[in-house]
């Protein structure tokens, strides 16, 4: 198996020339983009559009705190990323101990899933999984990120995640172009959003509610599905509820 150098950025690590860092080796970056229901990271942006300028994969996470529900951070999160093209899964960083703390992850994981149809990841230490225990059989399956300052890239202790996608291995590298210390990481290409295939059918009206008809006469019901180039959401019985760039 490949593995793909990467970091993990935010505000806190002041400009980098991200040239400077691919020449380094650095294919993959996250980015911060939103903490809490009303924080959004403002150095995103410029990240992101440097990122894509040197050929950069990118992605973005969300830092769930415990000051305010798991729905009003989930759609801070989506308002704050909607709007662009993300190379990388969308991942949901959890790190703080709190009462509730499950209840809030699962709660985020169906606000988000509401709003956006990609899959989402979690990121967390090797000395924190204990505390998502008893969501266990909920989340193993998702794809982990995990954090373990080993300095020893997959060299990691077995845990109930059965799909583990990268590997923060230090808080101390030394990349090019990048001031002071900075987070480094191995992932698996399996970190990348993966692509779509185009189902072909035909948009239907009824009393002014559309559904989607494929060409095999099926539809897609409590579900998301990728039409045209662009994402829609479906309910119960088939019919559309939004596209996920939804207005403010």
């Amino acid at each position: 198996m490949g593995y793909i150098k990467g970091i993990d950025i935010s505000n806190n690590n002041g400009n980098i020339d991200f040239s400077q860092a691919a020449a380094d080796g650095v294919e993959y970056v996250y980015v911060k983009a939103t903490e809490g229901k009303t924080f959004q990271d403002s150095k995103m942006e410029g990240f992101y559009n440097e990122c894509k300028t040197n050929g950069l994969k990118v992605g973005a996470y969300h830092f769930l705190v415990s000051t305010s529900s798991p729905e009003a951070q989930a759609e801070n999160f989506y308002k704050k990323i909607k709007d662009y093209e993300w190379d990388l899964i969308p991942m949901l960083d959890i790190e703080t101990e709190f009462e509730g703390l499950c209840d809030f992850v699962i709660r985020f994981m169906k606000a988000f899933k509401e709003l956006c149809p990609f899959q989402l990841g979690i990121y967390s230490y090797t000395s924190f999984i204990s505390n998502l225990e008893d969501i266990q059989n909920i989340i193993k399956d998702y794809p982990f990120w995990e954090a373990n300052y080993n300095n020893d890239p997959w060299n990691l202790p077995s845990n109930f995640f059965a799909f583990r996608i990268g590997h923060q291995y230090t808080e101390n590298g030394e990349i090019l172009g990048a001031r002071g210390k900075c987070d480094v990481n191995s992932f698996t290409e399996d970190v990348l959003l993966k692509s779509i295939g185009i189902t072909l059918g035909t948009w239907k009206n009824e009393n002014n509610k559309w559904w989607y008809k494929h060409m095999d006469g099926s539809y897609t019901k409590e579900s998301w599905e990728f039409i045209d180039g662009k994402w829609y959401l479906f309910d119960a019985d088939g019919w559309m509820i939004y596209d996920w760039k939804q207005d403010e």
